[in-house]
């Protein structure tokens, strides 16, 4: 008892901390830097704003306040990470889907190796591609001639709403209302398969989509009419044609490759002559100046 009072006497303030150097004989240079390192950091938080302008309630509120920020940052990050996951999840079953959708329609073996339908849908990316091959491989293209395949390919590219919601191929002439029909027919199938594959899809919205609203004009411009004559075939204004003519003979050109590919040759031959028949006068004109 005595001993502890006279502890007490002699550090009235308390205990003095033992020098881990000169007390505890801890001499590693490792162990300095970082005793160094500590002290210099203390006289920095000492001198901070924190401790010199505010006082003790107010820096304990923002510390608080910091450290809340800093939980809710924790826990926005693990949300983040759940929600990627989630999406992988998403991602993984509608990859699944679309997987089936190409097995059912014969892109893809059953071991998932690509068959010939897939090779040719690998060089189409202008329009729906699936709906373009089943027009390929249904033999739609075999009996029209030039100018009525590239008229109805522009149901694949043209996108202007039409102004009659009835029935957008009224007043089509029989050469173009036979293949339209059969590519609504075909558009139909493809629908319905990936319906039946749990694909999220509408399919009066998807076969809607084909728009017939410029196959006179473009069969007018393949029989090399003036495009002022063109122009009174459509609803659009000049430059809507003009873009859309210029989608078109894109696509064409991707199916000559896609037709080579397959070694058809006689649609490949066919759509390079489509190609050529589009591809002249003002439409393609690097400048309307010139």
């Amino acid at each position: 008892m005595k001993s502890l009072k006279e502890v007490e006497r002699r550090f009235p303030v308390g205990l003095p901390l033992l020098d881990p150097v000169k007390d505890l004989k801890i001499n590693v240079g490792e162990f300095n830097k970082l005793l160094g390192r500590a002290s210099e950091l203390k006289e920095r938080l000492a001198s901070h704003k924190l401790s010199t302008d505010i006082d003790e309630d107010e820096r304990l509120r923002r510390v608080g306040a910091y450290e809340r920020k800093h939980d809710k940052m924790d826990i926005a990050r693990a949300l983040r990470r759940e929600a990627r996951s989630c999406q992988t999840m998403v991602m993984k079953d509608d990859l699944r889907r679309m997987k089936r959708v190409l097995k059912e329609l014969g892109h893809v073996d059953g071991s998932g190796v690509i068959q010939t339908k897939g090779r040719t849908a690998c060089e189409i990316n202008t329009a729906n591609e699936l709906v373009v091959v089943e027009l390929v491989f249904a033999g739609v293209f075999n009996d029209l001639t030039v100018e009525q395949c590239v008229a109805l390919l522009s149901c694949m590219i043209f996108d202007e709403k039409s102004k009659d919601e009835e029935d957008p191929a009224q007043g089509l002439k029989s050469y173009l209302s036979g293949p339209y029909y059969k590519l609504i027919e075909l558009a139909r199938t493809v629908a319905k398969v990936a319906i039946s594959c749990k694909i999220e899809l509408n399919e009066d919205e998807f076969v809607d989509k084909f728009n017939p609203g410029l196959m006179e004009a473009v069969y007018a411009w393949c029989k090399g009419a003036k495009f002022i004559e063109v122009q009174k075939l459509t609803g659009t204004f000049e430059g809507s044609t003009i873009r859309s003519l210029r989608r078109l003979e894109e696509l064409v050109r991707q199916l000559a490759s896609a037709s080579k590919s397959i070694g058809n040759l006689e649609l490949q031959t066919k759509f390079e002559k489509g190609s050529e028949l589009l591809k002249r006068d003002i439409v393609f004109c690097s400048s309307l100046y010139l």
